[in-house]
Order: structure tokens, then C-alpha cells, then sequence
């Protein structure tokens, strides 16, 4: 095919599902920036260093011509396999995958080389695109949110959901995965390994502050859903909360919390309590010795500053978690979720049961923590069947109200204490195990903790993990 002119191309194929019919208003040509397309697609071919700068950050899908789509994804391939980017190699693959022709043949591709001014401003380029692109984005939600609204099988709150939905992933940038060749994937994977292996022995992910609970999980991992269950009174809201405020006042990583049961002043106590080092009863009571005083004093900046938000909405539904959790994605990074606790929550849809209830939830914060890539950590009762066994220890038939749970779950820990532990107010320090009886992608096994109740702390017992 003879070489196009810029004019020729632009008239020609915009990439699918650009320009349907009634999705711009007046026939109205949706954003996008011929100039930066080719100028970016030049620079790659100039210096195949460029493509690194931005081949995290940018799709193929990204351009807004079919054209450039091919170009480009050809370009990502061959880069991916540590080949050369130049005209004929680029030529070759383009043509091996049948789009010689339509991309306007090898003349094209010289001509991207002779219209880059500078290959210094690729970001600037890639940056270009990729506002054109989530634009784009934004105006097919639109379109779709309008046809949604119009179905009579679409609840108010599904409405609501889905245009969260629409709009997160527009405002990312983001589409819907596809098929992968392994050749695209190894590249990203090999590099993970490199890194695991250059940090060999540290936590990677979250951690939760405690030495011997880290090295039997290794730290939360993006994606991975937490559960962390016990009978009431055990401590599993105090641990949870321990590894929010490790992350969010020692690490500064921003952390979100919903809390179902307790209000945002009794969270913020039991963290004042546990940081601070004040026992939780005086908090309470009000009867604060001089150096409680000094203490909180110390510790205030340092909590005032720390990343960790709080929503203690009652009654919250999984479709409204949903949407907080993303619009809290965005406004603060967030790197963990903690909801405090499962069966405080309704799944805002219709169920036959509390059992397949319970098992929407936990599909929706499964898939939830796979879209925002963070762990969420899940607080969870067990059933009351545990208390009729001679050996109270638990197993993954005791989570309440749903096998589901422990299908759905990346991760369960379970908290309780021997049968001879004296569990009253009396006894501050309780010893407690950490039972990680499943990790999809870890070893399970029994950890030895301490939970101080006057400070509502837990401690490692020792620094070993049993089997």
C-alpha cells in the first residue's frame, strides 16, 4: 500500500468502537493527537531505550488508530523479547502477523522516523495519548451510563455500581484484560523474580509489624484476600488494627478501614492506646496520669500525620464499600483495605440466603482487591460449632455462615487461645495463636503472639513459626 498522508490516515480507520454511531453527539471526532502518535512511534524506532520510558505506563490500545495499534503493539513484542527495534525488523514482525500493508507498508514506518522532532520528549508524547485515550474513555462511559439508565432491569444501586465502575476504570485508563502471550508475560515476571531474589529474606508487601507472623506469611500481597477470624473477644479487631496502624503511622502507607461495628473515635483510641502505650481502661475512664499526657503528646504529630482513614458507616453494603474503596484508590493511593467485619455487611443484592449473601461479599472484595491490586483484610467470626468440640482449635468448617469464605480467601488466619488460658479481664496478657490455616501461595502453620489487652497489642511470643 502506498504511503498515506496524514489527512488520508485520519479519515480512515480510528481503532474499533471509536466513533460508534450515536456516541458523539453532532458527529463530533473524539480527542486524540496525530502528531504525538507518530512522533512517539518515531521515537521508538529512533532509540529503542524510549520505549522503556513508558511502556509500563501506555496500551497499544492507547492510539487512537488501528494503524498505530499494530505499530505499537509490535513494537511492545519485539521489545519484550530483547529484540532490535528498527525499520526492517519492525517491518518483518508486522508483516509476520499479517498488517504490512494495512499500517501503509515500510514507507510508513520511515516516515515516523523522519517526523520526530526530538526524542527527549516521549513522556510529553506518551502523556498526550494516553489523556486523548482516557477522554475517550470517559465519553464511551457516558454513552453507556445514558443506556443504563434506561433499562428497567437495572436497580438504582447496580446503576450506581456500575457507573463507579465505568468511571474508575476510564479514569486509569484501563480496559478490560485480555490474552496474553506467555512471550509478553516472562519479561515482567523474570524481573519479579530478579527483585525477589535481590531482597531475599525481607518482607515483601505488607506487613503486619509482627516478626514471627511475617516470616510464616512472608507479608500481605497485592490482590490476596485476608481473612482473619475468631470467636468474640479474641483480639482479631485489635490485630487487624495493629497491622493498619504499623503500615499507616510507622510505614506511612495509606490505609482505609471500614468499620462496621465500631465507631471512628473508639477505633482512633484503641490506636492512641496501642501507640502510645497508655492502657485502654484510662483512655476510657478518663484517669490519665502526667506522663499518659507526655506520652500522647509524643506520639500526636505522629499520629495526626499518619495516612489511615476511617469509615464507620453502619449497615454498608458490598456495593458501597465498592465504590468508597475506589474512590479512596484514587484520592489517597490506598495500599490496604481492612472491613471490619463480614457478617456486619449485606451484599445489596437479592439472595436466597445468608450463606449465598455472605458468599457474594466475599466474591466482591475477592475481585476488589484484584482491581485496585491491594490485599484486603477481611474480619470474620467463627460459628458457634467450635465451642461443642473437645478441642477448641479451629478449622476452615467453623468460618460462619459460608464455605464460600474459605473458597474466596487467599489467606485465613484464625486467633485463639488454649483451652487452659485463662481469657478473662483479669489476665492483660493473653497468650494467643496465629493460626494461618490456609496460604494459597505460602506454607500454613501456628504462630505464638501475645495480646496485651491494656494496650490492646499484640506482640510476637517468640520468632519461630511451628509447623
Amino acid at each position: 500500500m502506498a504511503d498515506r498522508s496524514d489527512a488520508q490516515i485520519g479519515e480512515a480507520r480510528p481503532r474499533a468502537g471509536q466513533n460508534e454511531a450515536g456516541s458523539n453527539p453532532g458527529n463530533v471526532v473524539p480527542p486524540y493527537d496525530m502528531g504525538a502518535e507518530q512522533s512517539l512511534l518515531g521515537s521508538f524506532i529512533v532509540s529503542n531505550l524510549t520505549v522503556d520510558e513508558v511502556m509500563d505506563y501506555l496500551k497499544p490500545e492507547d492510539f487512537y488508530f488501528d494503524e498505530h495499534v499494530a505499530i505499537c503493539d509490535s513494537i511492545f513484542r519485539l521489545r519484550a523479547s530483547s529484540k532490535p527495534v528498527d525499520v526492517v525488523v519492525l517491518s518483518n514482525d508486522i508483516k509476520s502477523h499479517g498488517n504490512l500493508d494495512r499500517i501503509g507498508g515500510v514507507a510508513y514506518l520511515v516516515k515516523l522516523t523522519e517526523l520526530v522532532p526530538t526524542t527527549q520528549n516521549v513522556k510529553y508524547y506518551a502523556e498526550i495519548i494516553k489523556e486523548s485515550s482516557v477522554k475517550r474513555g470517559i465519553i464511551r462511559a457516558g454513552r453507556d451510563m445514558y443506556e443504563l439508565g434506561f433499562s428497567p432491569t437495572v436497580s438504582a444501586m447496580e446503576l450506581i455500581d456500575r457507573t463507579e465502575k465505568l468511571i474508575y476504570e476510564a479514569s486509569q485508563g484501563m480496559v478490560r484484560g485480555d490474552f496474553q502471550p506467555l512471550e509478553r508475560i516472562l519479561p515482567r515476571t523474570l524481573q519479579l523474580l530478579e527483585e525477589r531474589y535481590d531482597h531475599r529474606g525481607s518482607i515483601r508487601g505488607i506487613a503486619t509489624g509482627i516478626k514471627n507472623l511475617d516470616l510464616q506469611i512472608g507479608g500481605f500481597q497485592p490482590q490476596e484476600l485476608v481473612v482473619l477470624a475468631a470467636r468474640p473477644s479474641v483480639g482479631k479487631t485489635s490485630l487487624a488494627l495493629n497491622i493498619a496502624a504499623y503500615n499507616a503511622v510507622r510505614l506511612k502507607k495509606p490505609v482505609g478501614i471500614f468499620s462496621l461495628e465500631m465507631s471512628r473515635e473508639q477505633l482512633a483510641e484503641r490506636v492512641i492506646s496501642s501507640e502510645a502505650m497508655i492502657e485502654a481502661d484510662k483512655l476510657r475512664s478518663g484517669y490519665l496520669s502526667q506522663e499518659d499526657w507526655q506520652a500522647l503528646t509524643q506520639v500526636s504529630n505522629r499520629l495526626s500525620e499518619a495516612p489511615l482513614y476511617i469509615d464507620d458507616a453502619a449497615g454498608l453494603t458490598a456495593l458501597e464499600i465498592r465504590a468508597k474503596a475506589k474512590r479512596l484508590a484514587v484520592t489517597a493511593k490506598v495500599e490496604l483495605l481492612i472491613v471490619d467485619y463480614l457478617q456486619l455487611a449485606a451484599s445489596g443484592e437479592k439472595a436466597e440466603s445468608r450463606v449465598l449473601e455472605v458468599a457474594q461479599i466475599t466474591r466482591m472484595l475477592k475481585n476488589l482487591a484484584r482491581e485496585l491490586n491491594v490485599p484486603i483484610i477481611v474480619v470474620s467470626q467463627l460459628s458457634r460449632d467450635i465451642e461443642k468440640r473437645d478441642r477448641k482449635k479451629p478449622q476452615l468448617s467453623d468460618l460462619r455462615e459460608s464455605g464460600a469464605i474459605e473458597q474466596d480467601a487467599d489467606i485465613v488466619i484464625f486467633l485463639y487461645t488454649d483451652e487452659a488460658t485463662d481469657t478473662s479481664e483479669m489476665n492483660t496478657r493473653t497468650p494467643t495463636n496465629a493460626l494461618v490455616a490456609k496460604h494459597r501461595n505460602g506454607k500454613q502453620g501456628n504462630v505464638k503472639l501475645m495480646f496485651d489487652k491494656r494496650y490492646t497489642r499484640f506482640e510476637s511470643l517468640d520468632t519461630t513459626a511451628e509447623d
